[in-house]
């Protein structure tokens, strides 16, 4: 998923069931896209590539003040 937090989320399926990878996504405590995802799931509505690549529209997410080393913005 193109963003951050976010961007390791990969998604498949097994057996017919979703699968969900969060490694990176899911330690973030701010709304994010593997919430995005979840939220999809959990309501039954599918959950596409073409879903996942709009997710990313924006870019970055806002940064946390729990990020180790936040990063400067540059304009």
């Amino acid at each position: 998923m193109p963003v951050d937090p976010g961007n390791l989320l990969f998604f498949g399926s097994l057996d017919g069931k979703p699968v969900i990878g969060l490694p990176g996504c899911a330690r973030s405590p701010a709304l994010n896209g593997a919430d995005w995802v979840m939220e999809r799931l959990l309501c039954g509505v599918a959950v596409t590539q073409q879903d996942i690549s709009h997710m990313g529209v924006g870019g970055l997410l806002k940064e946390i003040v729990t990020r180790p080393h936040p990063r400067a913005l540059k304009i």
